[in-house]
């Protein structure tokens, strides 16, 4: 069973995630705040992290940094899910490393459909769909859907990281979508990373 710890200080949203994500089959754990994000993350070792921005005690952006830094070092996909709707922010949270970015109202389903999309257990058969992208164009999104920054997927791949977005603006043409989280979610759907 899939592992997914939720952390939001809003009691209400911890339950109504809790409820909708065990229905759906997932093993879920929730946090109130930072402190306890990163305690339970490194019991845990979640399989995905559902993130609000606004808590009491520490950012969600400083709790992102925590969760991915040693001693818990996690790797799985962090998704941010939160009330600041303002482009700043959803752009600071994609720089993160973030894999996705929900804002809140949020419909339950959607949640859960975009869970599953990130843990790549929804979408067409793979590999129906040509890749319109070239292989350094896949190999930038693959970086970036593990959670990599621009600055290290240039690294990475020994590029700048002008060249990155470059290549990155190139995939949003192709694939017809509006940011990194959109184009993780359609390379996963159509199997090509």
């Amino acid at each position: 069973m899939r592992r997914i710890l939720v952390v939001d200080d809003e009691p209400d949203i911890r339950v109504l995630v809790d409820e909708a994500l065990t229905m759906a089959g997932y093993d879920v754990t929730t946090a109130a705040n930072g402190a306890e994000a990163v305690s339970k993350a490194a019991a845990t070792l979640p399989d995905l992290v559902l993130l609000d921005i606004v808590m009491p005690d520490a950012d969600g952006f400083t709790v992102y940094e925590r969760l991915r830094a040693k001693p818990v070092g996690l790797v799985c996909p962090i998704i941010f899910l939160t009330a600041k709707t303002e482009i700043d922010d959803k752009l600071l949270g994609f720089e993160k490393g973030a894999a996705d970015y929900v804002t809140k109202p949020f419909h339950v389903r959607e949640l859960v459909a975009r869970v599953k999309v990130h843990l790549q257990e929804l979408g067409p058969p793979k590999g129906d769909t040509p890749n319109p992208m070239t292989d350094r164009e896949c190999e930038v999104v693959r970086l970036l859907a593990s959670g990599k920054t621009y600055k290290q997927v240039a690294r990475a791949l020994n590029l700048s990281q002008s060249t990155v977005r470059n290549h990155l603006h190139n995939v949003y043409h192709k694939l017809n979508v509006v940011d990194r989280a959109q184009a993780v979610i359609v390379s996963r759907e159509n199997g090509w990373i």
